[in-house]
């Protein structure tokens, strides 16, 4: 789960680049930035490269910074070392511009830290994030921000305190970011906003107002062809699915929508998100094979994403970045002498940290593969038990069917030797005195009708044949329960003699039931009556 949410802080990446493009008077970046929208990443970075080229060759430092700018914003989705590599370089320029445009600069330099905040959460430096969009708001807040960098850094504040369980402070800075998205008509970044205020409403059980701000979200993203925004949006309706009409079938559906677009993108980000929404469908589905297997994609995944390599790329060059703000704040407000012993304090520092770092990084990762391999081996073991109970419950169900099925053939074969004892009594009664065998046949008589034994033989017939009654009785109302006799014997694929003794009737006496019996089941001549009650 703190996986899960740590990742839906890479949601601010999907529309980083936002209506800034809008600012710049760089058709190149105008171009790049118009293909960026469509996630068009490839080429969208070769238009800003062209740019960074073009302003290094005429030496303009403005667009130099802003080339940079925005190839930090092309590149971290698929990777955070190149991401903060560009966004170093471009907070260097924005400095270097101090000098014949304070303005632009001081606009840039906030555009860079908001960016490299971004880059910090998706790091999980959450602290550091929040120190810099802090201190963006702080600038931006009171003056009059087209860019679209004071709503990015509320979208910040609100995704940390989300993660922090601080859901009112969350919705207050959504809120914020959503008003200052719509004033400015950002369509870039609506999508996503839409989507974290409905989450919020959904966590408060607003199922209508929540799924609205998806249906919007999904609708905008679709008509801007915002792929990341589109994948953000279908995974949101997915879990709302799931939490209040516990459709599976259609939450499955959009999960799915979304894997096919995330696949496409550079950032694998959406396509781990996607695969860990699928997963909590298919728990709630109890469909543990395929939970495995989606866990395994997502192993993979990470395990591109997030190699050692990286990660010592990524804090070589967050290095860059703390010295080189370490440096402009030094130059400001200290000597030459001061600036170089503080410089290399901070290098020190950062050497000793990146040990510890790399230490703990390489337990911690050690920890969480043993501790995966663990989960891995209870889930097979409890799909194989519940396999083994599944047998089990098919073997019990097998041995008391066998056991009803052979006390119901033992009550028929009972009624069936009682009533050919009471033949045979009888006809040797027959041959006595008048008045002995009068009374005799009439105590006999009492005996054969009684139905005691056809109420035990109906409970068993029935465990055995569940609803054979019923089913007649609903397809023919005007069956009686003699008729009902006659049709269990049936199904028990009796003879007419042995139906005759059981019921104490003669064979003809049978036969004539079997055709009324015929004519009240409606069947043609040609038609079988025993084949036909084995077959209801």
């Amino acid at each position: 789960m703190k996986v899960f949410q740590s990742l839906a802080i890479a949601l601010l990446l999907l529309v980083f680049s936002g209506s800034r493009a809008q600012s710049s008077d760089n058709a190149l970046i105008q171009k790049g930035w118009a293909e960026l929208v469509k996630d068009n990443e490839n080429t969208a970075f070769r238009y800003f490269w062209e740019a960074n080229e073009k302003a290094r060759r005429e030496n303009n430092t403005k667009d130099k910074a802003e080339s940079y700018f925005y190839l930090g914003i092309c590149s971290y989705g698929a990777s955070l070392e190149k991401g903060l590599q560009f966004a170093t370089k471009a907070l260097n320029e924005y400095n270097a511009l101090e000098k014949t445009d304070a303005e632009k600069a001081t606009l840039g330099r906030y555009k860079c830290l908001q960016l490299i905040s971004t880059i910090y959460s998706r790091q999980k430096k959450y602290d550091d994030a929040l120190r810099l969009s802090k201190e963006v708001i702080a600038e931006l807040e009171n003056k009059k921000d087209a860019s679209g960098t004071l709503g990015l850094a509320y979208n910040s504040l609100g995704s940390i305190y989300e993660l922090k369980n601080q859901n009112e402070a969350a919705a207050q800075y959504y809120s914020l970011a959503l008003a200052e998205f719509e004033k400015s008509n950002n369509v870039a970044y609506l999508p996503t906003s839409y989507c974290k205020i409905g989450t919020l409403l959904q966590k408060k059980h607003q199922k209508e107002n929540s799924l609205q701000y998806f249906q919007k979200a999904l609708a905008l993203a679709e008509k801007t062809q915002n792929k990341q925004a589109q994948v953000t949006a279908l995974i949101a309706l997915g879990k709302w699915q799931l939490d209040f009409d516990k459709n599976l079938v259609i939450a499955e559906n959009y999960c799915n929508k979304a894997r096919i677009i995330a696949i496409g993108l550079s950032d694998k980000v959406f396509e781990i998100k996607t695969l860990e929404t699928l997963i909590a469908i298919k728990k709630e589905q109890n469909n543990f094979q395929e939970v495995s297997q989606l866990q395994s994609e997502i192993i993979t995944l990470k395990d591109r994403f997030y190699s050692a390599e990286k990660q010592q790329i990524e804090k070589s060059l967050e290095v860059q970045f703390e010295v080189s703000e370490k440096n402009r704040k030094l130059k400001l407000i200290s000597a030459e002498k001061e600036v170089s012993k503080l410089t290399n304090y901070l290098l020190i520092s950062v050497l000793g940290l990146l040990i510890v770092v790399f230490s703990f990084l390489y337990f911690f990762l050690k920890r969480i593969n043993k501790r995966d391999k663990q989960l891995l081996k209870a889930k097979e073991d409890l799909v194989q038990l519940l396999e083994e109970q599944k047998l089990l419950k098919e073997e019990q169900f097998n041995n008391d069917l066998e056991h009803k099925e052979s006390q119901l053939s033992a009550i028929t074969i009972q009624m069936l030797e009682k009533n050919e004892l009471l033949d045979e009594i009888k006809t040797i009664l027959s041959k006595k005195d008048p008045n002995t065998e009068s009374e005799l046949k009439k105590l006999v008589h009492k005996y054969t009708v009684q139905d005691n034994n056809w109420k035990d033989f109906d409970n068993y017939f029935e465990s055995v044949n569940k609803n054979f009654y019923t089913r007649l009785k609903q397809k023919y109302p005007d069956i009686s329960a003699n008729d009902l006799k006659i049709c269990a014997l049936i199904k028990l694929n009796l003879s007419i003699k042995e139906m005759a003794s059981i019921l104490n009737i003669s064979p003809d006496s049978v036969k004539t039931a079997r055709h009324r019996l015929r004519k009240k089941l409606q069947l043609n001549t040609e038609e079988n009556l025993t084949d036909f009650i084995l077959a209801v």
